[in-house]
């Protein structure tokens, strides 16, 4: 049976891709916790450093933002249904630039000072010590650019990122939109209809990942920033065009045992990777690595697709998280930050610190998410929509729905 093309009305959005955007959402209240206990430089650091938060981090950090920028792809898809590229642009600008701006002076601005106010703590990214206020830290933080200056915008690369390459895919969006463009971009990705087929669409990563990551180490600096632009522009790319069609995720889910259990073991070799990669030849260490790496991250995506496909494709508890995943994304680290911050001194007892910090970070920007939908400007500034009229219905299956069926 030949692909039914994107319908460009209807049903609104996709339960299965917004569940899974808003766990991963979620999830980086885990990952982020983590930092303050693994090995690696931070904003501000725990006394500790804990080989169950290297673990922690090195495994999510396999598939977060990967799975983040295709379900950023797929959501493109749903929203240029009914825009226009021009109505899509401002779309952006008010979705993302201005929460990234937002961001960067309301939540990203108290972390670099939190940072320079822990004078001498070791594990800092950036060990440039400030014992002023946060007040007189303001215009200082405008100095260009962070680890040697103040101005960053941390964990909100994502935002600037995505932010470009839905510019740069401005023209490609307005052709998409004409109906033959619509079924052949149907036809194609519903192509995509058994796992080998979908688990082929990693090698484009892997090319990348050859061509470029030697050459291009990950800054999140935009500028030059090459291997992450080929890597997570990809991903945005093939996100976009799957959600075309039903198949692969239909597909994906057929297959997910099978999924889960490869995907298992490229995560087990990806965590054990410290150890055993010492044993390879210097001239093959980092292509090997590199191979398991992407392997595992796209196994990952696929098995996460299937999952959601077979289990959150229905209203969950994670179906009202929908109208806060952005502003929760936006402040998270911040409270994260402030909380490691303040228990600096806290030392011994990890895994108490770590829950608490974890679990205390995610009720207080569940809160603060809360409170600022009361007010419409910090609405306006973190990219929340208005509150939804009542008796809206609720996202369903939209495009090949009508298709029907699990697999």
């Amino acid at each position: 049976m030949n692909a039914k093309p994107f319908v460009a009305s209807g049903a609104s959005r996709r339960f299965d891709i917004d569940h899974l955007r808003n766990a991963a959402v979620l999830l980086l209240i885990v990952f982020h916790s983590a930092r303050l206990f693994d090995a690696e430089d931070w904003h501000i650091k725990d006394a500790g450093r804990y080989q169950a938060a290297d673990l922690l981090v090195r495994g999510l950090n396999l598939m977060s933002m990967p799975l983040l920028f295709l379900l950023a792809g797929a959501s493109i898809a749903w929203s240029m249904r009914t825009r226009s590229a021009a109505a899509f642009a401002r779309e952006r600008l008010a979705r993302l630039l201005l929460p990234l701006a937002a961001g960067c002076v309301l939540f990203v601005l108290p972390q670099v000072w939190i940072e320079r106010q822990a004078i001498g703590a070791p594990g800092r990214s950036s060990p440039i010590d400030f014992d002023g206020g946060l007040l007189a830290f303001v215009p200082r933080f405008f100095e260009c650019c962070y680890p040697q200056a103040n101005f960053s915008w941390h964990h909100l690369w994502f935002l600037a990122y995505l932010f470009s390459y839905s510019l740069a895919l401005l023209p490609l969006l307005a052709i998409a939109r004409r109906p033959l463009a619509q079924q052949v971009l149907a036809r194609s990705a519903g192509w995509v209809n058994t796992a080998p087929r979908l688990l082929l669409l990693g090698l484009p990563l892997l090319a990348a990942e050859v061509a470029l990551r030697s050459s291009y180490p990950s800054t999140h600096a935009l500028a030059g920033d090459w291997a992450n632009h080929a890597h997570y522009g990809l991903l945005v790319v093939l996100g976009w065009w799957l959600a075309r069609s039903e198949r692969p995720f239909a597909a994906a889910a057929a297959a997910w045992p099978m999924l889960a259990g490869a995907t298992l073991v490229l995560t087990l070799l990806w965590l054990d990777a410290p150890r055993w990669a010492g044993a390879l030849a210097p001239g093959w260490r980092g292509s090997v690595l590199l191979v398991v790496r992407v392997a595992g991250e796209w196994f990952w995506i696929a098995t996460l697709l299937g999952l959601a496909w077979r289990h959150l494709d229905r209203p969950t508890w994670l179906t009202p998280f929908s109208r806060y995943a952005m502003p929760f994304y936006v402040i998270h680290q911040a409270v994260i930050v402030a909380l490691g911050g303040w228990w600096l001194g806290w030392a011994g007892q990890p895994a108490l610190k770590y829950f608490a910090v974890a679990g205390l970070s995610a009720a207080t920007t569940m809160l603060l998410c809360l409170l600022f939908e009361r007010a419409a400007p910090m609405r306006w500034l973190l990219g929340m929509k208005p509150a939804p009229a009542a008796g809206r219905p609720a996202a369903r299956r939209g495009g090949e729905a009508a298709a029907g069926g699990r697999a």
